[in-house]
């Protein structure tokens, strides 16, 4: 799992905004949320929110 805020780590898993259905690259953090990997932790429109791509 993921311990810091910041953008940088090692992916762990894919994530779908919630949003904009853009799939990335995400870390769980600790209390189980989806961060991307890589972006200042929201998608291109802005979203933060993320969930399994299998997740609808």
């Amino acid at each position: 799992m993921a311990t810091g805020s910041d953008a940088g780590g090692i992916p762990e898993m894919f994530g779908k905004s919630a949003d904009c259905g853009t799939i990335y690259p995400v870390q769980a953090t600790d209390d189980g949320e989806l961060r991307p990997v890589g972006t200042d932790g929201a998608c291109s429109p802005g979203n933060d929110g993320f969930v399994s791509p299998a997740e609808r």
